[in-house]
This record gives structure tokens, sequence and C-alpha cells, in this order.
């Protein structure tokens, strides 16, 4: 929200005195292009921001500048305190500083109702040490490179300008520049195994994320599906589907019709409700997921 970025903007200004405009589209992940027009937008609002040129420029307040709490409303204070919130999951420097600061500005009280954790359950701390690593390098702009395993298991090694991490249907995913593949591409964090940050450095300028369109890396076909799950996986039901989605039926169970792509992800999720679920449509569907059972079954005989 370019409310929070403008309000983060002053807060580093007033914290670091002086910062360049490539700095802050760094930390901020937007294109300088972005903080000049939040800068004018700063301008016009009447915030005492200037740009100096040349060498040791940079954007900076006057000395004599504060941030007056009535600048912002209620709801307005509590989306800046989240923003924060979620830069504090990235271990960014003195964001807990910044947090007490405000809440004091702001006359919040020092309950934290909300807490960003990047790991899975269970993570080991090479994976929660991924996540920073990825933010050390977002932050400084430097290329990474890692091992790479899709849906079928195989094994990739990539080296990637990371772009920005994203948080969809319930997994983090990196967008990057794949130099591999002189392209786009979204690589799901859980499948990245032995990732370095490279000395090489990339200007986030050449990328226009607002251009990206990663729908086409989805080639397997949409189909909707109807099924039927038992009531002793009823907590799965309201766990993983919409409740719109979801009819309680007379017998027990729960009738669900959804969409999801077709493709080895789906036959294993409909797999992992092991006796507990029964495809309604399409009825191929069973064939193909008979067909995966009784392969299981021949490698343990």
């Amino acid at each position: 929200m370019q409310i929070d970025r403008l309000f983060q903007i002053v807060y580093l200004l007033l914290d670091k005195k002086q910062v360049t405009a490539k700095e802050l589209s760094n930390i901020l992940e937007v294109s300088t292009r972005t903080i000049y027009r939040d800068v004018e937008t700063l301008s016009i609002a009447g915030i005492p921001i200037y740009t100096n040129k040349g060498k040791g420029g940079g954007i900076s307040l006057l000395d004599n500048f504060i941030i007056n709490k009535s600048v912002l409303s209620n709801e307005e204070q509590n989306k800046v305190l989240i923003g924060l919130e979620l830069l504090k999951a990235t271990e960014y420097e003195n964001v807990d500083d910044a947090i007490l600061k405000l809440k004091s500005l702001f006359n919040k009280n020092n309950e934290n109702w909300i807490e960003v954790d990047f790991s899975y359950w269970g993570s080991s701390e090479s994976e929660k040490k991924k996540f920073e690593d990825l933010k050390d390098a977002l932050t400084l702009c430097r290329s990474i490179s890692f091992k790479y395993y899709n849906l079928y298991g195989d094994k990739t090694t990539r080296v990637v300008n990371p772009l920005k991490l994203i948080f969809k249907q319930k997994d983090w995913y990196l967008l990057g520049y794949c130099l591999m593949r002189k392209d786009y591409r979204m690589f799901k964090i859980y499948r990245m195994k032995n990732l370095e940050i490279t000395n090489n450095g990339f200007d986030r300028d050449k990328y226009n994320l607002e251009d990206v369109n990663l729908s086409y890396q989805y080639t397997a076909p949409l189909i909707t599906l109807k099924i039927l799950l038992a009531p002793e996986i009823k907590y799965r039901a309201y766990n993983e589907f919409d409740s719109k989605d979801i009819i309680p039926r007379e017998d027990g169970n729960f009738e669900i019709t959804f969409e999801a792509l077709e493709d080895e992800w789906l036959y294993n999720y409909i797999i992992s409700f092991g006796p507990y679920i029964k495809i309604i449509e399409p009825s191929y569907i069973n064939d193909l997921i008979k067909k995966r059972l009784e392969e299981i079954l021949k490698s343990y005989q």
C-alpha cells in the first residue's frame, strides 16, 4: 500500500538522515521511478523532503522535521505498524526500535497481536536461514544460486536475480529473473536447496514487475471437481477449502466443488485423503487414482 510505503520512507529518512533513491528502492522492493513519484507525493503533502544530486547526494528531510501523528488516521497507524511487523520477519536492522517508537507516538499498547514467521512448522535451521539469505539478496540486489526440484523431482541448478517474495495458495514463492531461462520465473521456496548468495550484483530497475504475467507457467488444464469427504476428516474440509464451496450432507459427509489444475500434484493431493474421499466428478479421475494406487501397492509386494 502506498500510504505504508510513504511512511516507511519518512521513517528511514528520519533514522538515516540521507538515503539514495537506489537504497530506498532496494529496501522497499520497488523501482527508483516509484521512489521519485513517492518523493513528489510527500512534497505535495507538505513534507519537507528534498533531493541532492551529484556525488554524495541523496534524499533528505529538513533537520527540524518531526512526525505529527495527526497526519495518519487510526486505521492508517495500525496499517503502518502491521507493515513494520512484516518487515520485522525479514530481520531488518533496527525495526524493533522503530515499532516501539511508533507505538509510543501513536499511543498504542505494547501487545503484539501479530507475529510473522516466514519459516514452516518444524523447519530446520537451514530452512530458516534460507529466508534470511533471500532477504539479504533482495535488499543488496545480489544474484543467488540454488538447486531446484520441480514437481516431478527433476533437479536443475539455477542462477536467479531475486525480485520479490510472494505468499500464494498457502506457500511461499520467489519471483525472480532466471539467467538460465532468460525470463521471469516463480520458484517454490521449499523446493530450493543449497541456496548461496553470489558476488554478482544486478540492477533492479531493469525489471518492471508490473508487466510480469506468470500465468503462462501453469500449462496444466483447469478442471472442476466435485468430491465427498467423510466426517472423519471434517477438519481438512474447513482447513483446505472455502466454506462457500462446502455443503454438509445429512449422512455426515461433505460435498465440495472446487477448481484445480490437473497435474501430478492434484493426483497426490487426492491420494492424501486416503479412504475418506470419493470423487463424484469428473469420473475419469477415479480411474487415474486407482491406477496410481495399484502401482503403489505393487511396490510393496
